[in-house]
């Protein structure tokens, strides 16, 4: 199938959406080359899906020059250039035509495949003939610095969301099939500005045969999503290493979302069983190595697993694939989405066994496979761990159904009251009070002086001491006299 983007690409500057001082530049300059004054090569700077290679190709379709282009997707090294761009770049073309040369993305210009790429575009520069147009996501990186001074650079801001759904009618008459308003307006707002976004939007929800309100909202938004994309029409596009490995450079996902991109959208662009076969025996080796990276910690093996996702997965196909493919994201993430109550349930109900059971959620799994088996045969044994676990009819209802809850509930409620067992109470036990001696009179305390009391008591104290020492002493035959 066709691609709509390149299908309603605009045939004429007038047709471009937008951008009307980028287009009265760009007319002036060719303008000059068509009167046979040279000019400097324009670099086109802006986002993506802003326009700039369709403006590219608007103006050369307007001046009838023949176009040549190196994209993202071509090797793009020393040799390529000098020999594709450099002899374009001062030659006619077959048809006899003038030859305008589009360089796009001349930012994704990295790595072995490309090793003198840049350099090499400097020098044909400056000798060319004919107009070039570079076009470029981030014009400001390190190795763009002396290309910009090459160059006049121009940049190409966003397409605004108003002018996106005109567009977006006038392919869906053009396609004969009739689109709700609100649904064009969702798109254009989910696009953040790419136009080729939004058309390649409406061809997926046209081709999936969905054109409701809310499959337009389940699109993604693009403003945080079209690295991604763009780095899977790399991948899969794509049959250079170096191309393939740093599409996911500036990608703002894990190493693990990314996989989970490629694996899904695999079957859509490999159509060959034999391509396919060999793109998931890469993706599987990847995921070997994330593993080992998350399981022991050793970071650098982080780049073979992105190697032999990206360079693998692209690698695998024996030619490039043409027309259109509806990428989409993983499937994985919409069930988890659409899971996640029932996930948080079964999560509630692992930590009571794992409480009971003193164990981990995980083992506590094994537990809960036992018990279902039992809450289906046996209620009266049921009613027990329901009430051991402190199992909600909510929860036992998740885990069986409604009629077995039933049945099991009915136990608890018909359960008779434990009676407990009356304990005693302990009689009071009455104080005993101490005997208090009873105090003498003064009348009866002896009458003799305090002398011969003192005297007294000495004496009796003596006569114990002398009685405990006979006890003590084993030479001394012990009397009765000393048991008394």
């Amino acid at each position: 199938m066709e691609e709509w983007v390149e299908k309603y690409r605009p045939k004429s500057l007038n047709d471009v959406a937008g951008h009307n001082k980028t287009k009265e530049t760009l007319i002036e300059w060719i303008e000059s080359f068509v009167s046979g004054q040279k000019q400097k090569p324009i670099l086109l700077a802006g986002p993506p899906g802003s326009g700039k290679t369709t403006l590219a190709y608007a103006i050369a379709k307007d001046y009838a020059y023949d176009v040549i282009e190196l994209n993202a997707s071509d090797k793009r090294n020393k040799d390529v250039i000098s020999q594709v761009v450099g002899t374009a770049a001062t030659s006619k073309s077959i048809t006899g035509r003038r030859t305008l040369i589009v360089l796009d993305e001349v930012d994704g210009l990295s790595g072995n495949d490309d090793r003198g790429g840049v350099a090499e575009i400097i020098k044909v520069l400056k000798t060319a003939e004919n107009p070039v147009i570079l076009t470029a996501n981030d014009v400001y990186k390190p190795a763009l610095m002396t290309l910009r001074n090459n160059v006049n650079l121009i940049n190409v801001g966003s397409v605004h969301t108003n002018s996106i759904p005109p567009v977006l009618r006038k392919i869906a008459l053009k396609e004969g099939f009739e689109i709700d308003e609100k649904v064009i307006k969702t798109i254009a707002s989910h696009a953040g500005g790419d136009l080729r976004a939004a058309i390649n939007d409406l061809q997926s929800l046209a081709t999936g045969g969905s054109l409701e309100v809310e499959d337009a909202k389940e699109l993604p938004d693009r403003d945080s999503e079209k690295s991604i994309f763009d780095a899977m029409r790399i991948i899969m596009k794509t049959t250079h290493y170096d191309i393939a490995t740093s599409a996911t450079r500036d990608v703002k996902e894990e190493l693990g979302t990314i996989e989970e991109w490629i694996s899904e959208n695999l079957p859509k662009e490999y159509l060959k069983y034999k391509d396919l076969a060999n793109g998931y025996d890469y993706l599987s080796k990847s995921d070997v190595f994330l593993g080992r990276v998350f399981r022991r910690q050793y970071f650098g093996l982080w780049r073979y697993a992105s190697a032999l996702m990206t360079a693998g997965t692209a690698l695998a196909k024996e030619e490039k694939y043409r027309g259109f493919t509806r990428y989409a994201p993983p499937s994985i993430f919409t069930k988890l989405s659409r899971t996640k109550g029932t996930r948080q349930k079964m999560k509630d109900i692992l930590k009571k066994i794992a409480l009971k059971t003193h164990t981990s959620t995980k083992r506590a799994r094994n537990t809960l496979d036992y018990m279902v088996v039992i809450f289906e045969s046996n209620p009266e044994v049921s009613a027990e761990l329901v009430e051991y676990y402190e199992l909600t009819k909510e929860e036992m209802e998740f885990l069986t159904n409604k009629t077995i809850t039933k049945n099991i509930f009915s136990v608890i409620a018909g359960k008779k009251p434990k009676v407990e067992k009356e304990i005693p109470k302990k009689k009071k036990t009455e104080e005993v009070m101490p005997i208090i001696p009873k105090r003498p009179k003064i009348s009866e305390l002896p009458k003799e002086p305090l002398k011969e009391v003192i005297e007294t008591i000495e004496k009796s104290v003596e006569n114990a001491d002398t009685k405990e020492k006979e006890k003590k002493d084993p030479k001394k035959q012990a009397t009765l006299d000393s048991f008394f």
